[in-house]
């Protein structure tokens, strides 16, 4: 074999091999679930934060925004899976093993971070922990903005544009608006998901 055709060969695999991995992480409709789950989050935690005073609301919406998020990764999972099934795709790869890795640090550093702040105020009651707190919804904004941008590498451009808006976002967020983080999070992890999940099930369906 010449080597101008194991080029072309090898060009063939790469693609075939990208292909799957591109448009499986694409769903379209997991993003707008995503985002309606958010909504709930947000109006759920401003019910609780009105009804319950400060300690007791914190316990409660951190239930919220747990449920939120397993109820998120549940549904991108899921309809991930059935896309995968339909292109023939087995359920564990080695290079999902990279994409969990490369959402891992982000994804533990702002929880992290969260865990510590109101950590802080719920134990000791400083007013600075409080004051920390307040921009929870900019360090997860952030966090998860630096998470879809690395992912990107193995997604196609809208992930990668996703996640620069949240990063904006969360930087806005941090300057501007830190006294209304229902807003801020509403906007962002309900809005922002919704219109991209409309964005790719209309060019990727799904």
């Amino acid at each position: 074999m010449n080597p101008q055709k194991a080029a072309e060969n090898l060009e063939v695999i790469r693609k075939l091999m990208e292909r799957p991995i591109r448009f499986s992480t694409m769903s379209g409709l997991s993003a707008i679930l995503a985002g309606a789950a958010a909504l709930a989050g947000v109006l759920l935690d401003a019910h609780f934060w009105r009804r319950y005073d400060a300690r007791t609301a914190i316990c409660v919406n951190v239930a919220v925004w747990a449920g939120v998020l397993a109820a998120a990764l549940a549904g991108v999972l899921v309809l991930t899976r059935l896309r995968e099934r339909r292109q023939g795709m087995p359920p564990w790869s080695a290079l999902k093993m990279r994409i969990l890795l490369t959402m891992l640090g982000p994804f533990v550093a702002g929880a992290g971070l969260t865990v510590v702040i109101v950590g802080r105020w719920y134990l000791t009651g400083a007013t600075d922990a409080w004051d920390q707190g307040l921009l929870i919804p900019a360090i997860w904004m952030l966090f998860y903005g630096v998470c879809l941008w690395q992912l990107g590498a193995f997604s196609p451009p809208e992930v990668r544009g996703l996640g620069a808006a949240f990063v904006l976002a969360g930087l806005a967020a941090a300057v501007f608006c830190p006294y209304w983080p229902h807003v801020s999070l509403g906007v962002t992890f309900g809005g922002f998901h919704i219109l991209y999940g409309v964005i790719v099930y209309a060019k990727y369906g799904g």
